[in-house]
């Protein structure tokens, strides 16, 4: 049996990350960094919307200010016994969940997660990547399964290589800049089901840019130079941001087989997937009805498992064509 993780339920919407005011009338684009004083991870352009804003947000607001204290608590907490002369965080790190002690924090930091997750903004994904991290760097053996939750919060954020680097060296963490159209062997064998999801929508991501510009009628009527190529990336909206670091693979030379290579190892990494666990795929096109499930114990291959991948999935809905995708992948 896996970790238990202590997920809320929450509704995903087919929306992008808050960047600016946390009012949902709110169009204005202000880069205002007036943000709640007590979950300090939503935002607004003026102290009016706030106000208006609070009925909405008080009921997770109070959930986020009481998980962030209670942590803070178990983080100055002295523990009895042998580590009361001792600091932790200074002589166990990498073994946290070994020393009983130091159970009680972990966990109340994994709550704080639990309810940060609840809310839509860039701010709060981006602190929950950074508690996750810390988390794994305090305990290596992972035992309360923060790695599966990782790679999802490193989507949302359009950190897609980041997002490969970790999955390619979860024993170290420091691989950077891996080739991300490598084989694929590895994320099915010694990897779990949610890792190699990520590595599908990782993957996703990249075939469907540079089929929007192999699509493009300027790309198909003349020779293109390298600023060209440019000039027909930057139009289109990019879904994956390697194709921004690296726009020497749009180039018109080779990119039709670039593109297949991705399909072929999106179809492996896809039936891989419904083999590990036949429910995900079909229940991924119904996220709303399984976010309602709560998360409990689960085996490899199981419903109950499938729940826990679809609570990690909010990158894939937004995403756009992901949920498309996967759609004419089942039909």
């Amino acid at each position: 049996m896996r970790p238990i993780l202590l997920f809320a339920t929450f509704t995903m919407e087919k929306t992008t990350l808050k960047i600016h005011c946390n009012l949902n009338s709110c169009t204005s684009s202000d880069n205002s960094d007036l943000r709640c004083s007590n979950c300090k991870v939503v935002r607004y352009c003026r102290q009016e919307h706030q106000t208006a804003d609070w009925p909405n947000h008080k009921a997770i607001c109070n959930k986020i200010k009481r998980s962030r204290r209670k942590t803070e608590e178990e983080e100055t907490a002295s523990p009895d016994g042998f580590m009361s002369s001792m600091n932790p965080f200074e002589i166990s790190v990498g073994y946290f969940w070994g020393i009983h002690e130091t159970r009680p924090y972990m966990r109340a930091r994994m709550d704080l997660v639990t309810q940060l997750l609840q809310v839509n903004t860039l701010v709060s994904v981006a602190s929950c990547l950074e508690h996750l991290r810390d988390m794994l760097r305090l305990c290596r053996g992972d035992n309360l399964g923060v790695r599966d939750i990782i790679p999802g919060l490193y989507l949302r954020l359009n950190r897609d290589q980041e997002c490969y680097d970790f999955l390619k060296c979860l024993s170290f963490l420091n691989l950077k800049n891996e080739d991300v159209i490598k084989g694929i062997e590895v994320f099915k064998s010694r990897f779990e089901c949610a890792h190699a999801i990520a590595v599908v929508l990782l993957k996703l991501r990249m075939l469907l840019d540079p089929r929007d510009v192999l699509a493009s009628s300027v790309y198909n009527t003349e020779k293109l130079n390298y600023d060209t190529v440019r000039v027909v990336q930057d139009s289109l909206a990019t879904r994956s941001p390697i194709w921004s670091a690296r726009p020497e693979l749009l180039a018109q030379e080779g990119l039709a087989e670039r593109i297949k290579l991705l399909e072929t190892q999106l179809d492996a990494l896809f039936k891989y997937i419904d083999r590990s666990n036949k429910w995900f795929w079909k229940a991924l096109l119904e996220y709303e009805k399984y976010l309602a499930v709560p998360v409990s114990a689960y085996s490899s291959g199981s419903r109950e498992e499938m729940v826990l991948l679809i609570h990690h999935s909010r990158s894939w809905i937004e995403t756009e064509g992901a949920i498309k995708w996967v759609r004419e992948k089942i039909q």
